[in-house]
C-alpha cells in the first residue's frame, strides 16, 4: 500500500512537471498579455506607430510584405505611406485580453483605445508561426466586444 502511494505521488509530480515545462498557453486576463504572441503583437503596434517598415516586415508573414508593396504601387504611394495609414488606423493603447493557441496559429483578443475617441474598440488578431517565429496576420476590429 505504501509503495502504491509513492508511485501515485511520483506520477502526479511527473505530470505536474511536464505541464509546467510544456508551457501551456496562457488563457485570458493578465496571462494573455504575457504570452509570446502578445509580445509580438505589441512590437508590431510599436513598429506601425513609428513607421518602421523594416521592423514591421520582421513581424508579419512574408506574404504581407509583398502585399504592402502591391498596395503601395496601386495607390501610387510608398510602402512607408501605407504603413503610416495603418498606424493612423491602429489603436494607440492596446490590452491583450485573451489568447487562444492551436498549433502554429493563434488568435489574440485585444481591447484598444485611440486618443480622442471616447469608446474602446475590440479586435481579433490572427497570428501564425512562420520560420519558428510568431507573426501578426489579419486583424478585424469592431466597436463591440
Amino acid at each position: 500500500m505504501k509503495r502504491l502511494l509513492h508511485l501515485t505521488l511520483a506520477a502526479v509530480f511527473v505530470v505536474a512537471t511536464l505541464s509546467v515545462a510544456a508551457g501551456d498557453p496562457p488563457k485570458g486576463g493578465g496571462d494573455a498579455a504575457k504570452s509570446p504572441q502578445a509580445k509580438v503583437y505589441l512590437e508590431w503596434v510599436k513598429a506601425v506607430k513609428a513607421g518602421n517598415l523594416e521592423a514591421w516586415k520582421k513581424l508579419v508573414p512574408a506574404e504581407a510584405s509583398k502585399e504592402i508593396e502591391a498596395q503601395a504601387a496601386e495607390m501610387k504611394k510608398t510602402p512607408k505611406d501605407v504603413l503610416a495609414f495603418l498606424g493612423a488606423m491602429s489603436p494607440d493603447e492596446n490590452k491583450i485580453t485573451d489568447v487562444k493557441v492551436a498549433g502554429n496559429k493563434a488568435t489574440l483578443s485585444v481591447a484598444g483605445k485611440t486618443k480622442g475617441e471616447p469608446n474602446p474598440s475590440y479586435g481579433k488578431v490572427e497570428m501564425i508561426q512562420e520560420g519558428g517565429a510568431w507573426k501578426v496576420g489579419k486583424q478585424s476590429w469592431s466597436d463591440k466586444p
